[in-house]
């Protein structure tokens, strides 16, 4: 079920391209009784009154699409479905259970309102209660947009067929609602122009300089709508957006970024609006991996000292990632292992650049806190040898043991034959192509800086202890040389 206009545009574009139908598009603003303001940044624009509708229709175009596409069973999708022990009749029952009942329809718009979208993934869980870790079987239809603005509704889907064709049509709406509609009617930024960042990605992925491209676009559109709109906090999160776009986007140089985080600050700080705790945690982490790419070790430990206070990234970590997914590095944390890749969890990662920078610093009594206070700044096993004033000979080789199964787990991901997987891991964790390359360079440079301080700050029972446990099994040999050179000096 298609809008007039969608109609209309997606004949244009198979018979005279993204130049025709910008063409019609032209052609309808000339028409219009009452022109819109146009800023060209995307081309023409349309009128939202061509593609708004109101909530029974969104209803109905969004369910009927959903019925048409997905309410029958391809053979392909049966075959998957076959494999999970589910039955054709099964699968056309539930199915027709869902699409012919009131029921499922309201389900079906309820979930659509709340997620923004729904694709076949989504629909098989509403349906049948099953979330697969597989990709399902291709669809003619891929997903379905909804957003509400007021008392209308946005209501987009994108098919197989042209797929780049619809992609390209749901930026030009969107693009359209932000010149057109009020910006305080948007209570969904960060979802919306998510979306329309995986639009252009898709529209631009043969483009020369597409990231460069994106930024460009946005950076004019946000302008012109920054321009156009009275204070208020969807125009507060499209600044913030803007800013965690550029950092994600970022080639190495941040002057950019941090040029948007002075003026956002400056413009939002005394303002109604005025920035939240968690807008300022989001902040700092920014500027700590800025500092950290930058090698500004005093600013790294301003906002890394920040974000440990009070535990405030710990806090917030989970709504910032739930509006920005790819920003914090989100691997399940391991407390008990210290053979690990620091840079997947956000805390891990946070521990670790603090630890560097102390070391850097020369701050290590500081870093001995960090260690005695946090045990994810080590493990569970250190951390627990450095709370007591005496070291027993079982906590040494409790430590020993520790090293062994973290090394079992990154080779096999078991505990079982635990010798096995120590001695695989001694013959390959030094080669680039070992699946654990990377966990060892990471691992050997925390263990260095661990043991840095712990050689300055005295505890020598200790250091002892894991250096030896180094040697054994985590040996890097530059990493290694440093420390001798270090020792050497302090001597």
């Amino acid at each position: 079920m298609l809008l007039d206009c969608d109609e209309q545009l997606f004949i244009t574009y198979r018979q005279s391209g993204e130049n025709g139908a910008e063409k019609l598009l032209a052609k309808w603003a000339e028409a219009e009784v009452t022109p819109h303001a146009d800023s060209k940044i995307l081309g023409t624009a349309l009128s939202p009154q061509l593609f708004l509708v109101n909530e029974e229709a969104a209803m109905n175009i969004a369910f009927s699409t959903a019925r048409k596409y997905w309410g029958r069973v391809s053979i392909e999708l049966q075959q998957f479905f076959d494999k999970h022990g589910m039955d054709a009749k099964f699968v056309n029952d539930r199915l027709n259970a869902f699409f012919y009942t009131q029921k499922g329809k309201q389900v079906f718009f309820e979930q659509l309102f709340a997620q923004h979208t729904m694709d076949l993934e989504r629909l098989v869980w509403l349906v049948f209660g099953k979330h697969w870790q597989v990709k399902l079987p291709v669809n003619e239809l891929q997903t379905i947009f909804l957003y509400k603005f007021n008392n209308d509704y946005f209501v987009h889907m994108i098919y197989q067929e042209e797929a780049l064709f619809w992609h390209w049509l749901f930026m030009k709406k969107v693009y359209s609602l932000l010149i057109h509609k009020p910006l305080e009617q948007f209570t969904f930024v960060h979802e919306i122009m998510g979306h329309f960042e995986q639009s252009s990605t898709i529209v631009c992925e043969h483009v020369d300089n597409s990231v460069y491209n994106y930024k460009n676009i946005l950076d004019k559109c946000i302008t012109y709508v920054d321009n156009c709109n009275l204070s208020c906090l969807a125009k507060k999160q499209l600044r913030l957006y803007q800013i965690v776009t550029h950092f994600r986007l970022s080639e190495g140089n941040y002057q950019c970024i941090k040029a948007l985080i002075a003026s956002f600050e400056t413009d939002w700080r005394y303002s109604m609006y005025a920035l939240t705790e968690k807008e300022k945690v989001l902040i700092a982490y920014i500027l700590l991996r800025i500092a950290h790419q930058e090698r500004d070790y005093e600013h790294v430990l301003r906002h890394g000292e920040y974000l440990l206070e009070d535990e405030r990234l710990n806090n917030y970590a989970i709504e910032i990632l739930l509006e920005y997914k790819d920003l914090l590095p989100n691997r399940k944390p391991t407390p008990p292992a210290i053979i690990k890749n620091y840079n997947l969890n956000y805390l891990e990662n946070l521990y670790a650049v603090l630890l560097d920078t102390y070391v850097r610093l020369e701050r290590y009594h500081e870093g001995l806190t960090l260690l005695k206070e946090h045990g994810l700044a080590s493990n569970k096993k250190i951390n627990a040898a450095l709370a007591q004033q005496n070291f027993s000979k079982e906590q040494l080789i409790a430590i020993e043991a520790s090293v062994q199964q973290d090394i079992a787990l990154q080779v096999n991901n078991s505990l079982q034959h635990i010798g096995l997987s120590v001695e695989e891991w001694r013959q390959h964790y030094r080669q680039p192509d070992a699946p654990y390359f990377s966990v060892a360079q990471s691992a050997s440079l925390h263990m260095i800086n661990i043991l840095k301080i712990l050689f300055v700050t005295e505890q020598y029972e200790l250091f002892e202890k894991l250096i030896e446990v180094y040697k054994k099994y985590l040996l890097v040999e530059d990493h290694f040389e440093k420390l001798r050179v270090f020792i050497r000096a302090y001597v």
